[in-house]
Parts: structure tokens; C-alpha cells; sequence
């Protein structure tokens, strides 16, 4: 059985073909084993994880590019500019999970990079000030704490 061996690692068609008829190839006077190509295409599985990598950055740079007008390489540099972090929680740095695009439904105007949960949200207050307001208020004076003292008209609108 000839077995397929990875197109980065022995980027030179002669020594694939010697390690595919032999098993190994002399490089530079070492005898070197292949490193298979066990995934999908002609790649070793640490070459197969860096082109999914890749892959996955054009992709997710073009829909960008496509759905907010955003120019090349924009997201990046707004990443940068936000210090690494969602503009909002200043918590979610992107690693795991890329930061959305936040913008205005109204206008298309691109805000800035949001964690998903804060990207839900902004979405869930419809970008409504008064929503932010009761926030504050909610935290500053609960509404237990308003019971125990007393108050009739805690839950009234501003």
C-alpha cells in the first residue's frame, strides 16, 4: 500500500516520490520517515490544523467585508484598537469564540466588537437608552431593597 505523505513537510516532488516507493527519503544525508497525510488532502495532521486555521480567517474576513462594508482588514484593526476585548464586558478577548460585529440596524453603521453575549444584549434592549437606565437603576437600588423600605412606585416608567 502506498501511503500519502504530506506536501508541506517534503514540499520537493522527488523526495515524496522516494518516500512513497521506499518508505524513506535522504535529505541533507539524514534518512527521514514520511509524516502521513492521514486527513483529507496531502497534508500531516499539524499542516491540515494550520490550513483550517487559515481557511477559516479568509472566510470569516470576507463575510465581514461582505455583510458589514467593512474594508480588508478592518476587524483586525478595530480588534486592536478595543485593546483585545469586547467593547462593552471588557472580559471576552476573541480567542475562543471571534467577537461580533455590532451595528446599527437603522443606519448599517458599523458601532464596534461585542462578546456574544453582550451582542444578545444590546439586540434584547433594541438599542432602547431607557432599557441602559432602569439597568442602573435596578442595580443601584433594588427592588427588594425598595420593598423593605417602603416604596410604593419603585416600577414606575421615568
Amino acid at each position: 500500500m502506498i501511503e500519502k505523505v504530506c506536501k508541506d513537510c517534503y514540499p520537493d516532488e522527488k523526495v515524496r516520490a522516494s518516500v512513497r516507493t521506499y518508505g524513506y527519503a535522504w535529505i541533507d544525508g539524514k534518512k527521514v520517515r514520511p509524516r502521513p497525510a492521514k486527513h483529507q488532502g496531502p497534508r500531516c495532521v499539524s499542516h491540515w490544523r494550520d490550513e483550517v486555521k487559515r481557511t477559516k480567517a479568509v472566510n470569516h474576513e470576507k463575510r465581514v467585508q461582505e455583510t458589514y462594508g467593512l474594508k480588508e482588514g478592518e476587524y483586525a484593526r478595530l480588534h486592536i484598537y478595543q485593546g483585545g476585548l469586547c467593547a462593552l464586558c471588557r472580559r471576552a478577548t476573541g480567542s475562543s469564540r471571534r467577537l461580533s460585529v455590532d451595528h446599527d440596524h437603522a443606519t448599517g453603521e458599523v458601532r464596534g466588537l461585542l462578546c456574544r453575549p453582550c451582542n444578545t444584549l444590546l439586540g434584547h434592549a433594541r438599542d432602547k437608552l431607557a432599557f441602559f437606565r432602569r439597568c442602573i437603576s435596578y442595580l443601584t437600588f433594588p427592588p427588594c431593597r425598595a420593598m423593605r423600605d417602603g416604596w410604593t412606585d419603585w416600577y414606575a416608567d421615568e
